[in-house]
């Protein structure tokens, strides 16, 4: 009985818990998306000129993003983003154009970033000032 027990610790203490050495399974498994920045100030933009602007960013999880949805809370901002999935480590933009058709003044716009991501939405802003027509 002795012998068996001294066996069973000997097993038992020689296996490998090295916590540097984590799998990757269904529970841990999870893709993050992370902007370099999350808001992008346009600046002074003419009369009834188109503006564009790009969001870089990152998949910092260890399982592929996939962006579901880019929603903007006008029609006069749309987002174009990657219809692939985005694999970890890797990186990849959302093309965010703004047409100000009739309006003059200060804005601020937001598109909602919908994904397979831990946090599963994320707010983008532009904003900036649409210059007025000249007379």
């Amino acid at each position: 009985m002795f012998l068996l027990i001294v066996i069973a610790t000997a097993t038992i203490g020689c296996g490998n818990n090295d916590a540097s050495e984590k799998k990757v399974t269904p529970e841990n498994s999870f893709a993050e998306i992370s902007f370099r920045s999350e808001s992008a100030e346009l600046g002074q933009i003419p009369f009834k000129q188109h503006a564009n602007h790009d969001f870089v960013f990152s998949n910092t999880g260890n399982s592929p993003l996939t962006i579901k949805e880019v929603r903007g809370n006008c029609h006069c901002v749309q987002g174009k983003w990657p219809d692939q999935p985005i694999n970890p480590g890797d990186s990849a933009i959302i093309n965010v154009s703004f047409d100000p058709e009739e309006l003059t003044g200060n804005f601020i716009r937001t598109l909602t970033v919908r994904s397979n991501a831990k946090r599963d939405s994320v707010e983008l802003k532009i904003s900036g000032e649409i210059l007025a027509k000249k007379k």
